[in-house]
């Protein structure tokens, strides 16, 4: 997945991808772990623009990928469908004085290229990984399971004693109050 900068002609380019987890090393290590997994292929459309060295990069992304719930602990399958922008500037040489500190372009959120071609890989593996949700749930009203019997709340109700927050406050709900 490269792309030469003469090839963006009149200063634009679109581009579809069609990947499979093979083109994407940092997935495959992923894959498996916390019962992620991946169904390829994944699907990017990029527009590319150029102004001067500067690329700007706007595209989607489409892809499913199986994940455990956090409340109920069931596997399913999201379909992400995320939009992402992001900007590839050329490499910098090397600032070798100890008394200046400049910013990285990894600090400033910026993708770098060198030779005059654009190195799409790294960064579109990046944007497939934040488009998984850190605390996956099956369904927005999933009840979760039981912090006693374990018993899954989603499938069946359970008949378990719900024990009282212990808390020094309990005292004062049965107390009444009289206003005057």
């Amino acid at each position: 997945m490269r792309i030469e900068l003469k090839d963006i002609k009149a200063g634009e380019l679109e581009q579809e991808y069609s990947c499979s987890l093979a083109d994407f090393p940092d997935l495959q290590e992923l894959a498996g772990v916390d019962d992620l997994k991946f169904y390829p292929p994944f699907e990017f459309k990029l527009r590319l623009q150029r102004s001067g060295k500067f690329i700007e990069v706007d595209g989607q992304l489409h892809a499913v990928v199986r994940l455990k719930c956090g409340r109920c602990l069931h596997h399913y399958r999201l379909p992400l469908a995320e939009s992402f922008s992001f900007t590839f500037v050329p490499q910098p040489e090397s600032c070798e004085t100890e008394e200046e500190v400049e910013l990285a372009a990894a600090d400033l959120g910026l993708t770098c290229y060198q030779d005059d071609v654009l190195e799409l890989q790294e960064p579109l593996q990046e944007q497939l990984l934040m488009a998984i949700p850190i605390s996956p749930l099956c369904d927005v009203s999933c009840r979760g399971l039981c912090p006693e019997c374990g018993v899954n709340l989603n499938v069946s109700s359970c008949e378990c004693v719900k024990k009282p927050f212990n808390s020094k406050f309990n005292i004062l709900a049965d107390m009444n109050f009289k206003k005057t």
